[in-house]
């Protein structure tokens, strides 16, 4: 079952059956991915969300082609995804892009940013067959111009990567991804490293860029509270699998797996009560060795025999009669056995 919650346009990205190992000297390779399917519409904004571990950035890295997959495939508006080399990038997949967690880490401290996005305009343009110098005027403008669609202010081009703040550092790399003109920007953990003020900020920013440039968007966060207020479906990932898929309202109102329910659980609530949210127990255990049956079903209160012994598989919610549920999938034997009436108690 493909992780999608019922979008009918034909997907932008889509992913079948994807593993990822990891080797480990001495010790049985590391499953960071282990059998997953994810498809992504033109203009949609996916966010997935799991604990550190789960397998979000592999995920992220695995569909734009820097990690290679064990097993499955990637296509990326009919072209397959591979992992890169030391050949160029297949024109096809420019318009595919990445926003990094650590800006610092993403752009050359020894280059201006403004150098940096022109080097990304003329190397689209050459794979298009348009030659353009190095130190191209119209280049050198259209740095400019998405220097300011993100916000930051005239002479950011000539700055160094240090001069700026870490929001806008995280901003300049959102314009060098946008000079490519994508149709999707894959956007692993992209505010995880900046303050409560610069997540606010670039969290809006991507969303705006989504939707006023129909740009399709992953948004990778362990904040659900950051994802609800972003996305159009989200994807729940436990150890390297996919465990549960809907809109933003099924998941908030209705979530189904007991994992998504205790991630739903530790998010504060600003209520004015004081209360604590609750931790979620237990540790995950080693992607390499997982349990047998349900991954979760360790730390699951709700675990029967069955859980215990045999993997769930991401099937429909089971529908009401308001047919609030369609579209949403789970992978939990327990929601899976319950009565259709009792799907959003």
């Amino acid at each position: 079952m493909t992780a999608n919650a019922g979008n009918t346009a034909a997907p932008l990205l889509r992913a079948d059956d994807v593993v990822v190992e990891y080797p480990r000297k001495g010790l049985p390779p590391m499953r960071a991915l282990a059998g997953v399917s994810l498809e992504v519409a033109p203009g949609e904004i996916v966010g997935i969300v799991g604990e550190s571990g789960c397998g979000k950035s592999t995920l992220a890295r695995t569909v734009t082609g820097l990690i290679p997959t064990h097993s499955g495939s990637v296509s990326f508006d009919g072209t397959a995804v591979g992992a890169m080399g030391r050949r160029r990038r297949d024109p096809g997949l420019l318009p595919l892009q990445m926003v990094f967690q650590d800006p610092n880490a993403s752009l050359n401290p020894r280059r201006t940013v403004g150098a940096q996005i022109e080097e990304v305009v003329v190397a689209r343009d050459r794979a298009h067959g348009v030659k353009r110098a190095r130190r191209d005027p119209q280049a050198a403008h259209e740095a400019v111009e998405a220097l300011r669609r993100v916000g930051l202010p005239d002479g950011a081009a000539e700055k160094y990567p240090h001069e700026f703040s870490g929001g806008q550092r995280q901003r300049a790399a959102i314009a060098r991804a946008l000079a490519s003109r994508p149709t999707m920007i894959v956007a692993d953990e992209p505010v995880s490293a900046l303050d409560a003020s610069a997540q606010a900020v670039v969290a809006n920013l991507l969303r705006d860029l989504s939707r006023e440039e129909d740009i399709a968007l992953v948004f990778i966060s362990h904040d659900l509270a950051v994802v609800g207020a972003l996305a159009d479906r989200v994807v729940v990932m436990y150890l390297g699998r996919v465990v549960e898929t809907g809109t933003v309202e099924q998941i908030w109102n209705a979530p189904q797996h007991p994992y998504t329910q205790a991630l739903l659980a530790a998010v504060p609530v600003p209520d004015g009560t004081g209360a604590r949210p609750e931790a979620l127990t237990g540790e995950i255990p080693d992607p390499g060795s997982p349990p047998p049956g349900c991954r979760f079903h360790p730390r699951c209160p709700l675990a029967t025999d069955r859980c215990r012994t045999e993997e769930p598989v991401l099937l429909p919610v089971p529908g009401t009669a308001a047919g609030d549920t369609a579209g949403a999938c789970v992978a939990c034997w327990v929601a899976q056995d319950r009565e259709p009436a009792d799907a959003t108690t």
